[in-house]
């Protein structure tokens, strides 16, 4: 907030002492010769001092930025604090820090639903874009501590349905039920205000902070300090502290603690992926929405991911995915949903859906001699339609 003020009173400066400075070195220089000048400074700012006013100060005070593995301490009396009281607990792990914590869960939440609890509920949620009808009846649910998958062809509805889920576009018919409360057609802060958080298909980064940074963003979710405290520094230094420390904790689950201070543009493609995620688990949801997480990681990252993914679960956490790797989602995911042509073709446990004929058809395409297969397409497209109405 300072840095904006400052800054502020630094650009105006500037520009009334190039007015006074430029005429002396170029003799009846003004107007376009001192807009260009103007523009030379602060090209040169950009490129050396990228980090502004905050930056300056930390060279010349001679400070660094702590280390990226490290976690800063924060005064006894903040750990655990809940945080409708005020204050952030940075205690994320249930069970000590993440390397201690072997395969036992994850971000264990005071106050989350227990397993088997109904978290989502989609009744007969559509989408349609004028003649085009982009997800049609759709309808399925998730609980607390379970992986559902959803998969299907491309172009088969499933970024759509998040979009719907999280408020980002709004459904034309059915509807969306989330922890007890009808969420569709809202925006999407009352889906973040449930604890539910979702990613994107196309990454959405800040690249201009670092990846600290951008997993502080999902941090302040969970803060307190409101507009005006924060101006004034009251209490707001305290959370800030407890913010960075979970943040940091979080960035070291996904295994991107040694990227913690560098510059989130400056990360290959699947590692900005999961910075994505620690970014959503900052916010400790409860629902979890992941839109292709694996795209661009490699195997190890990938087994690391799904490994992390189980550890939520085990916390009681809901996780719906998107993704493309069936082989990846069949040995993850407790249900599997399959959209075709914004159908539902297939619900079930993994094992089914890997025989199913409506889903081999869909992946595979229907032959004209397999009549069973197209049978299963026509007579599960017109179930779901039925149990729509």
């Amino acid at each position: 907030m300072w840095g904006a003020v400052v800054g502020g009173f630094a650009v105006e400066f500037l520009d009334e002492g190039l007015r006074d400075f430029i005429p002396v070195i170029v003799p009846g220089a003004s107007g376009e010769v001192q807009l260009i000048g103007f523009g030379v400074i602060l090209t040169l700012v950009m490129i050396f001092l990228p980090g502004g006013l905050h930056q300056a100060f930390r060279v010349v005070t001679g400070l660094r930025a702590p280390r990226s593995g490290s976690i800063p301490s924060a005064p006894a009396s903040e750990e655990g604090i809940d945080p409708d009281q005020g204050k952030i607990s940075t205690n994320l792990t249930s069970q000590g820090p993440p390397e201690s914590v072997g395969e036992g869960a994850l971000l264990v939440r005071e106050g989350r639903p227990a397993p088997g609890t109904t978290l989502l509920e989609v009744k007969a949620l559509t989408k349609r874009y004028g003649g085009v009808v982009a997800v049609d009846s759709v309808n399925f649910d998730v609980a607390a501590g379970e992986i559902m998958a959803l998969i299907g062809p491309n172009g088969a509805g499933k970024t759509t349905c998040f979009n719907m889920i999280s408020g980002v576009t709004a459904p034309s018919d059915g509807s969306v039920v989330l922890s007890g409360e009808r969420i569709d057609g809202r925006k999407p802060h009352v889906f973040a205000r449930h604890r539910a958080t979702r990613t994107f298909q196309n990454l959405q980064v800040f690249g201009s902070t670092t990846v600290l940074g951008n997993v502080m963003v999902g941090r302040h979710l969970r803060s307190r300090v409101g507009l005006l405290r924060g101006m004034l520094g009251f209490a707001a230094r305290t959370e800030e502290r407890a913010i960075v420390a979970a943040a940091r904790e979080v960035i070291d689950l996904v295994g991107l603690a040694e990227d913690t201070d560098r510059p989130a543009a400056d990360l290959p493609f699947g590692r900005q992926r999961l910075m994505e995620v620690a970014r959503a688990l900052a916010t400790e949801p409860d629902l979890l929405l992941l839109d292709e997480p694996m795209a661009g990681l490699s195997g190890s990252e990938r087994r690391e991911l799904a490994g992390l993914l189980r550890r939520l679960r085990a916390g009681g956490m809901a996780i719906v995915l998107v993704e493309h790797d069936v082989e990846a989602v069949l040995a993850l995911a407790d249900r599997v949903a399959v959209l075709d042509d914004g159908v539902l073709i297939a619900l079930g446990r993994p094992d089914e859906i890997r025989t199913d004929p409506a889903v081999l058809a869909a992946y595979l395409g229907v032959e004209d001699d397999d009549p069973e297969a197209a049978a299963a397409v026509r007579d599960l497209a017109a179930e779901d339609a039925e149990g729509a109405r």
